[in-house]
């Protein structure tokens, strides 16, 4: 038996054979059978042609299907012409025979036409020579081409043929190599030659995704770059590339959120579209008052479908979507076309938006040729900003989609009606956005708290230290603190027992925080230590402690020499001598100066001291200079 040359690995498990495809009579779903609509149309005019001779001879018959009965009424029929051509009888006794006997259409069609039309393997399956070139040289990653493989086949022929004379084979034509190749099933060509992503995505299910039921059940994102250079809106220079980030709701289609930045993906991004999307859209319908249509789109997510980036499989997001009820659906590897809605925009907005702006990229260097987008860019981001609102707005979500099923607005505006979306007002907007913001756990120090070098204290935070012990088994309360990635001048403390976010605003004074993002703050403080650096003399430094570490290795060895039990009171001894930054003055020389002086004492008074070294031997100068007040 030949090898199965379309084996592979992923289809191992699934039972093709004929017994597996039977079911009772009830449960049919599939009806496999061949009809005449099923081939091209020259064969089917072919089968009604022979179809309708046979009737009309058979209604003029006297007699059986003999040449002596069938030719005259041939020749009748085609004079009257009712037929254009005249068959010949033996044709129409034959063509009469087979349809008597299967009673179907199909039974007049040549099988050589079926045969072309639908793929027969046994037909030249025993074609061991064709199955190996094709394995070989065409159904590899190669990707060889058909020539090269026809090629290929005839060598293994011509091979085989000179080493075996008493057994050769004859080669095929390369029309009949070619029509074999074409009736390969396609998925297994593309799986052998591309691979099985590829051959999936050719293969699919089209829409095959959740239909949502109500607006808001299902919302895609994904990110993507503009195909646009903008300039910045001071120094009028061209800034790159933005990245954006979009919300799509898959029940009325519309865009309900969207975050442009120059940042690439991340968490952040993710945060501010979601924002976006969810919260009212008053402030920036106000912004740009000359916006004529309105955007209703806001309330909680419950699904939001993502892909596999990175920035989806933060903790932080984890965290966020589970404090407001928001489930994420992880997209399947490879198959963008599980969410295809957000996907389809992405191409929209390139072709329908971003072609008619002046600066416009191109994702084919050859497209470049001649043109320069950084030279051609004329549009600022705030007027671009400004202009795709209006797009988003007045355009897409007011025009119908290319088939004239949908109106985004529209179907978003009978979605409410039926299930309007759970909407953030008050204190549920303000801990919504506190909930987006990303966490950190800090330690409560007498300081406060530390996030990045920032200190953060408030009153109420040493308050709640004063009142409440740290947890059993810890010395400190680990507290839960959301930052803002636009402002680092505050965050917002969880504490526990009092189960509420309070906010505690820096003390650090190193730089001027308000206003200051996470981002901004980080590249300030590495330009900083970039300062610090470049402005410091290691190499003095360095010097400096090699005498500080061999001066006090000097000290070191001194006072190992000159051990000697402690005398009571040295500090105030060290009072008394003088020794500060200020002057230079030792134990040693105040004790040369002392003695100089004892001695002149008793030179020049009687009743002095009789003994010289009774000075030296006063050892209580704690008791001596105790009530002695310091000036």
């Amino acid at each position: 038996m030949l090898e199965d040359p379309f084996f592979d690995e992923s289809l191992v498990g699934i039972d093709f054979s004929h017994a597996a495809s039977k079911k009772s009579r009830d449960e049919i779903e599939d009806v496999a059978f061949i009809t005449i609509d099923d081939l091209d149309e020259e064969c089917a005019d072919k089968a009604l042609f022979r179809y309708k001779v046979i009737k009309l001879v058979n209604k003029r018959l006297n007699g059986g299907w003999t040449k002596k009965n069938i030719e005259p009424i041939i020749y009748e029929l085609y004079n009257e012409g009712v037929i254009d051509k005249k068959p010949g009888w033996q044709s129409v006794a034959r063509w009469n025979a087979k349809y008597r006997a299967d009673k179907d259409l199909l039974s007049l069609v040549d099988m050589r036409a079926i045969k072309n039309n639908f793929c027969d393997f046994k037909f030249f399956s025993k074609d061991t020579f064709f199955w190996d070139a094709i394995e070989k040289k065409y159904l590899t990653r190669v990707r060889g081409s058909v020539a090269t493989t026809y090629q290929f086949y005839k060598d293994l022929i011509l091979v085989h043929n000179n080493e075996n004379p008493d057994d050769k084979f004859v080669a095929v034509g390369r029309s009949a190599f070619y029509d074999r190749v074409k009736k390969l099933p396609p998925y297994i060509c593309d799986l052998k030659r591309y691979g099985k992503r590829y051959a999936d995505k050719n293969y699919r299910l089209i829409n095959s995704f959740t239909k949502s039921t109500r607006v808001m059940e299902r919302v895609e994102i994904d990110h993507t770059a503009l195909d646009l250079i903008l300039l910045d809106d001071n120094l009028n220079v061209p800034i790159g590339r933005p990245f954006i980030t979009v919300l799509v709701d898959t029940f009325s289609k519309c865009i309900v959120g969207f975050y442009l930045s120059f940042r690439g993906p991340s968490y952040n991004s993710v945060r501010c579209a979601v924002l976006n999307a969810c919260l009212d859209k008053k402030d920036l319908l106000e912004k740009y008052p000359d916006i004529e249509k309105d955007w209703p789109c806001q309330g909680r997510i419950e699904a939001l479908v993502v892909d596999n980036g990175a920035e989806f499989w933060s903790k932080d997001l984890e965290r966020f979507s589970a404090s407001i009820g928001m489930s994420v659906e992880y997209n399947p590897v490879g198959k963008p076309w599980k969410k295809p809605l957000v996907e389809r925009i992405f191409n929209t907005y390139n072709t329908e938006f971003i072609h008619q702006i002046p600066g416009k990229t191109f994702s084919s260097a050859k497209d470049l040729e001649g043109y320069e987008p950084e030279k051609d860019a004329l549009l600022p981001f705030s007027r671009f900003l400004h202009l795709l609102h209006i797009w988003v707005v007045d355009i897409y979500n007011q025009q119908p989609n290319k088939r004239r099923t949908n109106i985004p607005a529209l179907s978003w505006q009978i979605g409410c009606q039926d299930f309007p979306p759970v909407v953030y007002q008050g204190t549920e907007k303000q801990r919504f956005k506190i909930e987006s913001f990303p966490t950190v756990y800090r330690d409560l120090r007498p300081i406060g708290i530390e996030v990045d070098h920032i200190n953060y204290s408030s009153e109420m935070l040493v308050e709640f230290r004063k009142n409440h012990p740290p947890p059993p088994g810890q010395k400190k309360h680990k507290l839960c603190v959301k930052r803002d990635p636009s402002d680092v001048s505050f965050v917002y403390v969880f504490l526990p027992e009092l189960e509420k976010y309070i906010k505690v605003n820096a003390t650090s004074q190193e730089f001027q925080l308000e206003g200051v993002s996470i981002f901004q703050y980080q590249v300030m403080r590495r330009l900083l230590n970039n300062h610090i650096e470049i402005n410091t003399d290691h190499e003095g430094l360095a010097l400096a402690n090699m005498k500080l570490s061999e001066r006090m290795d000097d000290i070191k060895e001194n006072a190992l020499a000159k051990k000697k039990s402690s005398l009571k009171g040295m500090k105030s001894v060290a009072a008394f001598i003088g020794v500060d930054s200020d002057g230079d003055a030792t134990f040693e020389s105040v004790h040369r100066d002392l003695k100089s002086r004892d001695n002149s004492m008793c030179d020049s008074s009687e009743g002095g001291l009789t003994d010289s070294k009774n000075f030296e031997h006063v050892d209580d100068w704690h008791n001596i200079a105790d009530d002695v007040e310091p000036y």
